[in-house]
């Protein structure tokens, strides 16, 4: 063991700074003072003592002096207790005792120290004092010293608590000698030394191999990187054209503008011309008109004669220049030009971006086309038919079940959980989801409502809730002669466009909107809704009182 700072040398009577302590304050003499009878005190200690039993005696020894005792301080003591601290500190930082994450010596005793080694014949854990010891130990000397262990029981038999030291290569395992003599018996075995320099090769090979996927992979990253950057880069000078593209048009707005404002500026100035000289030639004839009026109603004859002459001189009227407002700011080929252009504008302005691939494995691709176009949104046309076991018995199919109509009578149907028993509507049989979607129905008589809706719509109930736009499993637009709006979840949005009799919807599941456009010699979109969809979709109809609904054949001259 290593020698404790709180003992004294081999033969001497050993002692610690806690021996140093105050009677009074129970705590190391702080500034101590050695009385007659020699106990010792801290100097504050005494004094209140005394000051506070008013008689001069020692707390310990009960010795009563007659005179206040001359307290000194003791040098020799207080460069003792001093020492004392100093050589407790220094221990204090030699010793190292386990932590939470260290190991503990298993021979320490009460609080113990830290482990350093691990003996694998004792299959024991020693802090340095007590590695020491057993190193210096006869008894010891062949002993297996090993690096600390902090995983001890792994290297254990499970079953006879013995040190594993064999492998086996038939079981593929580690075994103890206990385990070779009786269960591997018969087993191909090895010393563990012998299987680490038979695997140590494969392993070396396994990290050459593992280097070169290392380095051929951060080449690839390198590649890559560089790649992004040419991305970048083209990217940067792409939007950099398009962006000279549209300042270019920025440009000719601004030069339009200016053109026009000058030919404002100057016509404007030349009206003020006439406008200053007319106002001057007015105040001329008015004062002319006042003095005219003044000699027409003097008394004076002699005045009025002498006057007379000079007055009715004729006033030098000057032809004001004729200023005629030209509408045409700009010349007929600009103006052409630029009406060109508008058009082609407008034009644009109904073209979206449409993946050209509906998978997402691959980069998808990407084209312009013009969804304000039959053209544009006829290809995503979809084939659909009317679904007999959902329709209302007011309700009447014909055209292969392509057309609805009220007809005011009542047709008996068997019973089906998909009919709607109240409501004069009708589900088509397709379901659609995750492609986009366009067809096109015609209405008569007092309209209707066509839209799409979720299969859990309600079917049986009486309420308002179940029809098509009244609940939040279905969207739709309702059309007649007199009005337009569109309906969901009980909220109604008016349009101010009547529609056409023809409508065409447009469903992009994926993006998430339902568009429906007044069809005519052109496509003009009523309403857009953007819903971020759940459920497959089934086209719907709900048909007013005489009339009719028709899901129609689109042509290929439409497309």
């Amino acid at each position: 063991m290593s020698e404790s700072p709180f003992t004294s040398r081999p033969g001497t009577p050993a002692m610690s700074v806690d021996q140093c302590t105050c009677a009074v304050c129970q705590d190391v003499l702080k500034e101590p003072v050695t009385i007659p009878c020699g106990h010792n005190y801290c100097m504050k200690c005494i004094n209140d003592y005394w000051d506070r039993e008013r008689i001069y005696m020692c707390p310990q020894c009960r010795r009563t002096f007659i005179l206040r005792p001359e307290l000194n301080r003791n040098t020799v003591l207080t460069g003792l207790i001093e020492n004392l601290k100093k050589a407790r500190d220094r221990h204090a930082l030699s010793v190292t005792y386990a932590g939470p994450d260290d190991v503990p010596c298993d021979v320490c005793e009460g609080r113990k120290r830290k482990a350093s080694k691990t003996c694998m014949t004792c299959l024991i854990s020693y802090c340095e004092p007590h590695l020491k010891h057993h190193r210096e130990s006869a008894a010891f000397k062949k002993h297996k010293i090993e690096a600390l262990n902090r995983n001890l029981e792994e290297k254990l038999c499970v079953k006879h608590h013995r040190l594993l030291e064999i492998f086996c290569r038939t079981e593929e395992s580690c075994v103890c000698a206990l385990c070779v003599a009786t269960e591997h018996k018969s087993h191909d075995t090895v010393t563990l030394d012998m299987e680490r320099a038979r695997r140590q090769s494969d392993l070396e090979n396994r990290k050459e191999s593992l280097k070169k996927k290392i380095e051929d992979k951060e080449k690839k990253l390198e590649e890559m990187k560089e790649t992004m950057m040419r991305i970048q880069r083209s990217a940067e000078r792409e939007v950099q054209k398009h962006e000279e593209t549209f300042e270019t048009l920025l440009k000719l707005k601004s030069d339009v503008t200016n053109l026009i404002k000058e030919y404002e500026e100057r016509e404007v100035e030349k009206a003020k011309d006439v406008i200053r000289q007319l106002e001057k030639e007015i105040m001329e004839l008015k004062s002319r008109d006042a003095e005219l009026t003044e000699l027409l109603w003097t008394d004076d004859h002699i005045h009025f004669l002498q006057n007379f002459p000079s007055l009715c001189v004729p006033v030098e009227d000057e032809d004001a220049p004729v200023i005629t407002v030209n509408r045409d700011f700009l010349p007929e080929t600009l103006k052409k030009d630029l009406c060109d252009l508008k058009k082609h504008m407008e034009e644009m302005s109904g073209w979206e971006f449409v993946k050209t691939t509906e998978m997402d494995v691959d980069p998808p691709s990407y084209t312009l086309q013009n969804l304000k176009s039959r053209n544009g949104i006829g290809k995503y046309s979809c084939p659909l038919t009317l679904d007999p076991d959902t329709v209302n018995p007011r309700l009447h199919l014909s055209e292969d079940n392509k057309k609805v109509t009220d007809k005011g009578t009542v047709t008996l149907r068997r019973d089906h959980p998909d009919r709607f028993r109240f409501q004069p509507q009708v589900l088509c049989r397709e379901a659609l989801s995750g492609t986009r979607c366009y067809w096109e129905v015609e209405w008569s008589g007092d309209g209707g409502k066509i839209g799409v809706t979720y299969k859990g719509i309600g079917r049986k109930g009486k309420n308002e809730e179940f029809f098509l736009g009244c609940n939040d499993k279905s969207w739709c637009l309702v059309c007649s002669n007199s009005q337009c709006y569109v309906s969901h979840n009980g909220k109604n949005i008016t349009i101010c466009t009547l529609p056409s009799n023809k409508i065409g919807i447009y469903l992009d599941y994926s993006g998430g909107s339902l568009s429906f456009y007044s069809i005519t010699n052109k496509m003009s979109l009523l309403y857009k809704f953007t819903v971020s969809f759940t459920e497959p979709l089934y086209p719907g109809f709900w048909v007013g009182r005489n009339a009719s609904m028709k899901i129609c054949q689109l042509n290929p001259s439409d497309q």
